[in-house]
């Protein structure tokens, strides 16, 4: 019987944990990015690979953050520029593994230039805050 009270109390407080997660104000709405992606390193043929690449973002305007998912590209440079092409964040990561990265502008409104380059790998996108 404690397992059972044990088990639902879990369950209850997953239940509640991730309402709690998805019932935010304003401030933590996401706004898709829109990424052109261009493969430079054609060596690997995609069709014959198993794992396949990931480069997605999405951008919190209200926290002026910037989220990046990225998964087997290589090791890669993340990067942030505002429009007096100053980097104002970035990152380097290996993405052998589906990785997250979380660049901030500073909560500054402006338009914004994202990079991401690897050795396979090239892209970009515009983020407006």
């Amino acid at each position: 019987m404690k397992k059972y009270f044990a088990i639902i109390s879990l369950l209850l407080a997953g239940v509640i944990s991730l309402y709690g997660m998805n019932n935010h104000s304003n401030e933590s709405e996401s706004v898709i990015v829109e990424i052109n992606k261009s493969k430079i390193d054609w060596s690997t043929d995609i069709e014959r690979s198993i794992d396949f690449s990931v480069i997605e973002a999405l951008a919190y305007p209200n926290l002026g953050l910037v989220e990046v998912t990225l998964h087997n590209i290589g090791d890669a440079t993340v990067r942030l520029i505002n429009a007096n092409n100053q980097v104002v964040s970035s990152d380097y990561v290996q993405t052998d593994m589906l990785t997250t990265v979380y660049l901030d502008a500073s909560s500054t409104n402006g338009t914004y230039y994202l990079e991401i380059v690897s050795p396979s790998w090239y892209a970009e996108g515009v983020v407006t805050f």
